[in-house]
């Protein structure tokens, strides 16, 4: 047990970045230094944070030489190490045993990441505690080899959804059409885009999922810590009331209504148990509205981009990691079960994205007892600059959404 100051490293410039760095200033008023490539709007102008830039061509030795300059900065301190994203988090992993002699590590074993990355062990195991996934098939991109492809996509049934096995290797490149989540309608499609992916050298597996129907509102998010005793000290979900549609963005969720169901949540416990995993985690469901069951869709080894509306129902993500692998101490359960909305767009545009009246009609209650919670907009963090670029960032986001999904679909695609 130790009573030092905190002094908490993040990795990263994204959204959930600051929300990770408000949370700690929110439980404990420290600053949070964040590690990054360049200055990015989220993270700039804060007075929560303290910005280490080490360019946009660093590469790894780079990053760890500004690690360990932090860590000899910030002697007699107790640092922790956050990441957000695959390719950060593949980081961390590639470098542990370095890195763990300046600072707390918060995340699993790289042999358990790489089970729940690997969808055949994992399908096992969901088969084994009767939660439902939808049926999914790999595919190689290189060699180049259109009969397999297409002997793959034979399995399912069209439309399909396809994204990347190792998605730390996919966020490295750089091409026209690349997508964090392709929806596909037919096995030409499919050929097209993985020839795409093919010749941007992408050496690594694609998925193909059979397609869960419904819009975002189908769509439900489960965020917990396991404590290093292997208890779930920390659980929150929600449901996805608009997600946002920008072709690198698909998947990440825009405004989302907390909303605790203990069955989805227990159902992440389950998973997590099975496997020996501590830490965060990140669970995407989806309901399907052909019988109304979750299906389980993404579990993710980290925290995720909006995890804020965990905060918003109530608990608090820094404490419960620092209690646990700082201070040594064995906390209460903490459950999201305030009401609330976390909303990164301005939520007026519900009366247009949400279809079921009844759903929209709770959301508006929510909304009239409590204002929704935009995770930059932080009491302890105010300054003009920071003010206009959450402003022009929601103009941003609203022109997005007229672009990429003026109106709701039967997809959510």
């Amino acid at each position: 047990m130790t009573d030092r100051t905190l002094c908490p490293v993040l990795l990263g410039t994204d959204l959930g970045i600051y929300a990770m760095a408000r949370s700690f200033h929110e439980a404990y008023g420290v600053r949070s230094v964040v590690i990054s490539e360049l200055p990015r709007g989220p993270i700039n102008d804060s007075a929560i944070l303290e910005n280490v830039f080490v360019g946009d061509d660093a590469d790894d030795e780079r990053i760890l030489a500004a690690l360990d300059t932090v860590a000899a900065a910030h002697p007699d301190t107790d640092r922790i190490l956050v990441v957000n994203s695959d390719h950060q988090l593949a980081f961390v992993l590639r470098y542990r045993e370095r890195l763990e002699a300046n600072y707390v590590i918060p995340f699993a074993a790289e042999s358990i990441v790489t089970a729940l990355a690997d969808k055949t062990s994992m399908y096992a195991v969901l088969e084994r505690l009767g939660i439902l996934a939808p049926a999914t098939v790999a595919v190689a991109a290189l060699p180049r080899d259109e009969q397999a492809w297409r002997a793959a996509a034979g399995e399912l049934t069209f439309p399909v959804v396809m994204k990347p096995f190792a998605g730390a290797e996919f966020e490295e490149l750089t091409f026209a059409g690349r997508r964090k989540v392709y929806a596909l309608d037919d096995a030409d499609t499919l050929v097209r885009e993985l020839e795409r992916i093919a010749a941007a050298e992408y050496g690594g597996t694609m998925l193909l999922q059979e397609l869960v129907p419904g819009d975002d509102t189908w769509n439900r998010v489960v965020n917990c810590y396991v404590d290093s005793h292997g208890d779930l000290t920390m659980a929150a979900s929600g449901r996805v009331l608009l997600a946002m549609h920008q072709p690198t963005f698909i998947g990440n969720s825009a405004i989302i209504m907390v909303e605790y169901d203990a069955d989805l949540v227990e159902s992440v416990r389950a998973v997590l148990a099975e496997v020996g995993f501590r830490g965060f985690a990140s669970v995407d469901f989806k309901i399907d509205p052909r019988d109304g069951r979750a299906r389980l869709l993404d579990i993710n080894p980290r925290l995720g981009r909006s995890h804020y509306y965990a905060n918003v129902g109530g608990v608090s993500t820094a404490q419960v990691l620092v209690e646990d692998l700082v201070r040594g101490r064995r906390v209460e359960p903490q459950r999201a079960t305030a009401q609330g909305i976390y909303a990164y767009i301005p939520t007026f545009v519900l009366g247009r994205y949400v279809r079921d009246r009844e759903l929209l009609g709770r959301a508006r209650g929510v909304l009239r007892r409590r204002r929704a919670v935009h995770p930059l907009k932080y009491r302890g963090d105010r300054s003009p600059k920071r003010w206009l670029y959450r402003i022009l960032a929601q103009v941003n986001q609203l022109r997005a959404l007229r672009t990429y999904y003026p109106r709701p679909t039967d997809s959510g695609f």
